[in-house]
């Protein structure tokens, strides 16, 4: 699973994707409304999934992990509802991260946490994991069948990259005659 383009925005709920960088904004689609982008100024603080840990006892868990656990103890379905009662919410939680410090996660990040998972899933962003993992596998097969050879370095089959020509335009400055007064000691 790739976290690294979904983001957090401050002041907004839920998740984004970005789609593109500009000068001074990220142009970003919403997961729960697909289709809906909107620009985010650089002024605006987000977060990628991919840097956010979980607080432990002992070493901080990336929540990409905590995410991934969720997703095997549900087997692929909707886990706890985050609107639900808190309780619930910490079973969850602990069934997935049995070392969490329940002293400093707060209940509202256990609730965003299972709202986040929730938007993950109906986005598709586990099975699209399982997906290349699997086309992945395929073509590993296929050419193991087939018994392809790799081209040789220098074969017609790999395309070499073209030598810049002598005399061309290329990056180098142009020499410019220096008159006699801009010289020193004249």
């Amino acid at each position: 699973m790739d976290l690294t383009k979904i983001i957090s925005v401050t002041g907004k709920s839920g998740l984004f994707k970005i789609v593109a960088q500009g000068r001074q904004a990220l142009i970003v689609e919403s997961l729960s409304e697909p289709g809906k982008r909107l620009p985010v100024p650089t002024s605006v603080r987000v977060s990628s999934l991919e840097e956010i840990h979980m607080f432990t006892t002992g070493d901080d868990v990336p929540l990409k992990d905590v995410l991934q656990k969720i997703h095997d103890l549900e087997k692929g379905k909707e886990s706890a509802d985050a609107k639900g009662p808190e309780d619930a919410l910490w079973a969850k939680l602990t069934e997935a991260l049995p070392t969490n410090d329940r002293e400093r996660i707060h209940a509202s990040d256990v609730r965003k946490l299972f709202m986040w998972y929730g938007q993950l899933l109906k986005a598709g962003v586990f099975t699209a994991k399982e997906e290349k993992k699997d086309e992945k596998e395929e073509g590993a097969v296929k050419s193991a069948d087939k018994g392809e050879k790799k081209p040789k370095v220098g074969s017609a089959g790999v395309k070499k990259a073209a030598a810049p020509k002598p005399g061309g335009s290329g990056s180098k400055a142009k020499a410019t005659p220096m008159r006699k007064g801009s010289q020193r000691g004249s």
